[in-house]
């Protein structure tokens, strides 16, 4: 009876897991604040739904419309109005998308804020009046595309988040402010290509900053996902985009060396290179790693000179006790001069916040926690450890060159060692009602609690 009792349970949840992911028939960004994001990054700590996971991201609604034929191929439109509140900050948000014959999609997320720090990955301007109370407004995700069976096309605005296991990635991650671009992905099954060429910002020296990437991945479909990629940084005064990097089969280093660009010399482009690699070696054990390389350092001259390796990596292991509860234990560390470059403005950051890693660089960082999802409605997140950081972390001076490429103590200068604790919950108390805590507590002296309400009205219309 035992036997039977958890096979029925492992059935509903296999069974929900797949329902809230693959019952909307879209293929844009998902945003965090959806419970969807949420219930995917946890299933796939219990090996599921590994079919679509990618280290290309972030994760995407996925186009497999299980409705009948002619709402497929007709004009779908979803809607939702909310208000999302955080101690005395407020959001006013509205999330819309489309779906024309399955396969054309569009897709809009704006927010107006009274605070513009309270809100994650928000970064807009502050205005010197306000209206209605609210003083700043920006739209987070935004685009239009098209996707099949084998092929994205899409230009529009959000971040990407490349690389293995969950809130580990290192140079590109869904914590960035957004920028737009243009994505081209190709899917042939086991083996997945895919390209982003955008526009970051322009800085007051009229410095024009861009960011291109390109990548490949292999993966099993079941248990196993393997990718390598190339990310550049380049910029230049009043520097239009670059159509040698527009080919999303070259690679940075043989357009660079061979005069290809439309500013020549090796000093106006930054690109480094990593390998991810997701795994769920048993029924219970997930291992993901990301190793990444800014600066290779191979000539006897530069060795002798006393230069380092400019190297990230991030590893993270989980280990689910049951349906409910997993545990996990990250270790972080990106090296001194890393997402730093020769010319500032080519650093990995944008709107003075790092591309990748929240935490920049010149730093290192380990903890251990637990996440908890009851199957229906709540998740509660606990994650405590230890971080260092040292004074060329890009957090500090963003847009500044790198001191130098010599060997020296890791981290650098004056570390700072911080202790910290994070617990957060999500609780969906109504399907339209989301109730938010958090509680955060860093040995330096930082301790910040957040509670809030996200609410939202929506509606579905097919034509």
């Amino acid at each position: 009876m035992n036997i039977i009792r958890s096979l029925v349970k492992k059935f509903y949840t296999l069974l929900y897991f797949n329902f809230t992911i693959f019952s909307f028939g879209i293929s844009q960004e998902i945003p965090e604040e959806f419970i969807e994001y949420d219930t995917y990054y946890f299933s796939l700590d219990h090996g599921l739904n590994w079919d679509t996971n990618t280290s290309f991201g972030p994760i995407r609604f996925q186009s497999t419309l299980k409705s009948d034929t002619t709402e497929a191929n007709g004009l779908n439109i979803k809607t939702q109005f909310g208000l999302h509140s955080l101690n005395d900050a407020i959001a006013l948000y509205g999330y819309g998308h489309f779906t024309y014959k399955k396969h054309f999609y569009g897709y809009l997320y704006p927010r107006i804020v009274n605070d513009i720090d309270a809100f994650p990955r928000y970064s807009g301007i502050p205005m010197d009046i306000s209206r209605g109370g609210f003083n700043s407004g920006e739209t987070d995700l935004s685009g239009i595309g098209f996707q099949n069976d084998w092929i994205t096309m899409q230009i529009g605005r959000g971040r990407e988040s490349w690389g293995a296991g969950n809130d580990i990635q290192l140079a590109l991650s869904n914590n960035s402010p957004p920028y737009d671009y243009g994505m081209l992905g190709l899917d042939f099954g086991k083996l997945k290509v895919k390209y982003f060429h955008g526009f970051l910002e322009s800085t007051s020296s009229q410095i024009n900053r861009y960011m291109t990437a390109r990548g490949i991945e292999w993966t099993n479909q079941k248990s196993m996902v393997v990718g390598l990629s190339e990310t550049v940084i380049y910029s230049g005064e009043n520097r239009p985009l670059d159509i040698g990097y527009l080919n999303p089969m070259a690679t940075h280093l043989e357009i660079e060396l061979n005069d290809r660009l439309n500013i020549v010399g090796a000093n106006n482009a930054n690109a480094v290179w990593q390998a991810s690699i997701d795994w769920v070696a048993a029924s219970k054990l997930r291992l993901s790693g990301n190793f990444l390389f800014d600066e290779f350092v191979i000539d006897k001259v530069e060795k002798d000179a006393g230069k380092e390796h400019g190297f990230a990596y991030s590893l993270r292991l989980s280990y689910c006790l049951n349906n409910n509860l997993n545990l996990f234990l990250t270790n972080i560390k990106v090296g001194t001069p890393t997402f730093r470059h020769g010319q500032g403005t080519n650093n990995f950051v944008i709107r003075n916040k790092p591309l990748g890693w929240v935490y920049g660089s010149d730093g290192q960082e380990i903890s251990f926690g637990a996440n908890y999802y009851n199957q229906r409605n709540l998740f509660i997140k606990v994650k405590s450890g230890l971080r260092e950081l040292g004074e060329e972390s890009i957090i500090n001076r963003p847009y500044d060159a790198y001191a130098d490429y010599l060997k020296g103590p890791f981290p650098s200068g004056n570390m700072e060692e911080i202790v910290f604790l994070y617990s957060g919950l999500r609780w969906w108390w109504k399907p339209n009602i989301q109730l938010l805590g958090d509680f955060d507590w860093q040995s330096d002296g930082e301790l910040e609690l957040k509670v809030g309400v996200n609410t939202y009205l929506s509606k579905n219309v097919g034509l």
